[in-house]
């Protein structure tokens, strides 16, 4: 009974702060107060208040108590696929090329690289009805005896398995900018000598070996991506994604 109980003091602790009964810099009743009102004990009172916190609804003040947070208005949320997120679908890979080399000083910082580990470099283009859309430079930390499968890589999204298989230890970053293409952009996307292009530039680790995965570009035109955010609804998680 008191796990349901401590849930409904929640609800009833952020419906108040969701209305402004409760703005931000309030100071939230005692526990005595609030065992008084919810009929609780104070273990279950504390479960409610640390769960809040958690959620980034209070914050609390060694010796003075709960107060309400200020909410974050510049926080949000969007959902990023840079294959079946494009405005167009992509139905083919040509690769380019697939190759092991010793990886510029950048590269071999970004992926981790030991002194003298070589890296994978894969270059590809993404096509829709036989147009040229997007180009992608991949790179991956090379591993002895345990070769790049190039059939994998005509897959539009060919790290969707390992994905889903690490799906919860799985960090990824993005940066997404605006910038003029390299001559062999613009040549592979048969794009105009100063026509603009999103680089997508995009890092995937294991957070629970520290390995990084992937680091890529991603060159498309603005035409075929557009990028809609959202604050955070109420019962979704607060982070960014």
């Amino acid at each position: 009974m008191s796990d349901v109980l401590y849930l409904a003091i929640v609800t009833s602790l952020k419906d108040k702060i969701l209305k402004s009964q409760l703005k931000p810099g309030d100071m939230l009743n005692s526990e005595t107060a609030l065992m008084q009102e919810y009929s609780a004990s104070r273990m279950t009172i504390r479960k409610s208040l640390s769960l809040l916190s958690n959620e980034g609804y209070i914050y609390s003040v060694p010796g003075k108590g709960n107060f309400v947070c200020k909410p974050e208005v510049d926080i949000f949320r969007f959902k990023f696929n840079k294959y079946d997120g494009l405005n167009i679908q992509i139905d083919n890979v040509k690769l380019i090329s697939v190759k092991v080399i010793r990886p510029v000083r950048q590269i071999a910082r970004i992926l981790n690289l030991e002194d003298n580990q070589k890296a994978v470099e894969v270059k590809r283009i993404l096509y829709s009805d036989d147009k040229e859309i997007a180009m992608e430079i991949i790179y991956l930390p090379y591993v002895h005896h345990q070769p790049v499968i190039e059939d994998m890589l005509k897959f539009a999204n060919y790290m969707k398995p390992v994905e889903e298989k690490l799906a919860f230890v799985l960090d990824k970053s993005l940066d997404i900018t605006v910038v003029m293409p390299s001559e062999e952009v613009r040549e592979k996307l048969c794009l105009s000598e100063n026509e603009p292009i999103f680089e997508i530039t995009e890092l995937i680790r294991n957070e629970a070996t520290q390995q990084i995965l992937q680091y890529a570009w991603f060159y498309v035109s603005p035409k075929y991506l557009s990028i809609k955010a959202a604050t955070p609804k109420d019962s979704e998680d607060k982070r960014i994604f």
